[in-house]
């Protein structure tokens, strides 16, 4: 079942400058690494219980850009089902099933073309 909002994904041209900016409206960094399959610079930062992951990507044409590059991350306890689910519903599967650092995740896109990103705990199978 589909639990709760995790986080907004964005893209940033400058991930310092959005970092400064969103320090100067009062949200701290969490965690801010690279990830190689995608070329991009990540910060997570939050305040209170708002996430954002900000996204500077460093080779804009790797094809999952246009997913990922805004989206709404939701929580789920269930990830196949609910994914399954979701495709009955007519959206559409764009990146399948990924071990990620901290969760497992997918990624679809409604017929307006909003991008989810759908992630559980890597335990829960």
């Amino acid at each position: 079942m589909l639990k709760s909002i995790l986080h907004t994904g964005l893209a940033v041209p400058d991930l310092q400058a959005a970092m400064e900016l969103y320090a100067s409206l009062g949200f701290e960094v969490q965690k801010q690494f690279h990830k190689d399959d995608l070329q991009a610079d990540i910060a997570i930062i939050t305040k209170g219980e708002t996430a954002f992951e900000l996204l500077q990507f460093n080779d804009p044409s790797h094809p999952q850009i246009q997913f990922i590059r805004n989206h709404i991350a939701i929580y789920s306890d269930d990830l196949e089902h609910d994914i399954a689910e979701l495709q009955q519903q007519g959206y559409k599967l764009t990146i399948p099933i990924t071990e990620g650092m901290v969760y497992r995740f997918a990624y679809l896109q409604d017929t307006a073309g909003t991008n989810y990103e759908i992630a559980t705990d890597k335990t829960t199978r």
